[in-house]
């Protein structure tokens, strides 16, 4: 058997992962779908806010939509900021929620 095909002198699979797997990096190019599933959103709705003005795109030469990973992450963290902020505190005496007040039973 040739020595250089035993299978101790053969890279091991997590070596190659680690040569192969990077750091993502703020100017990676993130398709659509990458762009929706980390924001939460349908890829529809990606479109419709980069063709608003809402979400920076980059379009090649094929008009194939392309974010940058920095601008998407940018926007996930304003979505997390705006939801932290909304006021989950519980019911007032006498507010109406889900058609009842406090006070009904």
């Amino acid at each position: 058997m040739d020595p250089s095909l035993r299978s101790d002198s053969l890279p091991t699979c997590s070596r190659v992962t680690a040569q192969i797997v990077r750091k993502a990096q703020p100017d990676d190019l993130m398709t659509n779908g990458e762009a929706a599933r980390l924001l939460g959103l349908s890829p529809d709705m990606v479109r419709i806010r980069e063709r608003d003005g809402r979400s920076p795109a980059q379009r090649t030469t094929n008009d194939v939509r392309f974010l940058r990973r920095g601008d998407v992450e940018h926007l996930v963290a304003e979505r997390s900021r705006a939801a932290s902020k909304e006021d989950p505190s519980p019911a007032r005496p006498g507010q109406r929620t889900r058609g009842r007040t406090e006070g009904d039973k």
